[in-house]
């Protein structure tokens, strides 16, 4: 059967991502894919641009959903002072050693998702770091291991919405082509998505009906058609928390090594 759907769950369980789609290879001498097909569409450089742009934005969200969780820092690193980009990634470099010795000192991987930002144009350059969320202690070291500006740091929200919305900034292309590439350690879970085929009856279903347990993000979920003709769907799933069951900040909770 040439329709195919890729099933992605993240590492704790609490996200799904399923998509439903025509695997090239099986395209030829497929009659349901004929009567599913819709008019070819004029593949521009823009769309084509676009496309590859969700594509990463899809890879990056699922790695944040992987690795962190509501309250995990998500830091700014300004510059005082203008740097060139060469100079801006030397002193986030050593930023970020430092970083890792801190996490190291209070017994907990050093995971990290960053970016420097307005390398040429379009700003004053400054740089972006996602980390899992340690004590108070481990906060002050963190800001005064960046000595170039100020540092700003929000929490991480933690939901599907919160991991789409930084993928989707990290990822635009005003964005990008002003930006060094995204850094990330190698220490990140990195879940692959389970790829199926599908039974022919499903083939002419583009709903994609919620696991047990789960709800549908419909703002987030959508059908359409691939710049080649066929029909693409795909869904975003979250667990549903049951009642009295709060996760709580890591500074609630506590992580393991972590100071007050």
């Amino acid at each position: 059967m040439a329709y195919m759907k890729s099933n992605w769950e993240s590492k704790d369980k609490r996200f799904r991502i399923t998509k439903k789609y025509y695997s090239h290879r099986a395209l030829p001498g497929c009659p349901e894919i004929r009567e599913q097909r819709a008019k070819k569409q004029n593949v521009t450089k823009e769309t084509q641009i676009e496309v590859n742009r969700r594509l990463r934005a899809e890879s990056l969200s699922r790695l944040i959903m992987d690795n962190y969780e509501a309250g995990d820092w998500y830091f700014t690193c300004t510059c005082r002072d203008l740097m060139d980009a060469e100079l801006l990634r030397k002193e986030f470099d050593k930023f970020k050693r430092r970083v890792r010795a801190i996490y190291q000192k209070a017994g907990v991987e050093a995971k990290y998702i960053a970016v420097l930002e307005n390398l040429t144009g379009g700003g004053r350059p400054h740089g972006h770091i996602l980390l899992p969320a340690l004590g108070k202690a481990e906060l002050e070291k963190i800001k005064k291991a960046w000595p170039h500006g100020s540092v700003e740091v929000k929490l991480y929200g933690g939901h599907l919405r919160d991991a789409e919305r930084l993928a989707d900034y990290f990822t635009k292309e005003k964005i990008a082509a002003h930006s060094g590439r995204l850094q990330t350690s190698r220490n990140l879970i990195r879940t692959e998505p389970k790829k199926t085929k599908v039974t022919r009856a499903e083939a002419y279903k583009p709903e994609i009906d919620p696991p047990k347990g789960y709800r549908l993000i419909k703002d987030l979920s959508y059908s359409t058609y691939t710049a080649e003709g066929y029909p693409l769907s795909i869904a975003y799933f979250e667990k549903i928390e049951q009642k009295g069951n709060t996760r709580g900040t890591p500074l609630q909770r506590g992580r393991k090594g972590a100071g007050e």
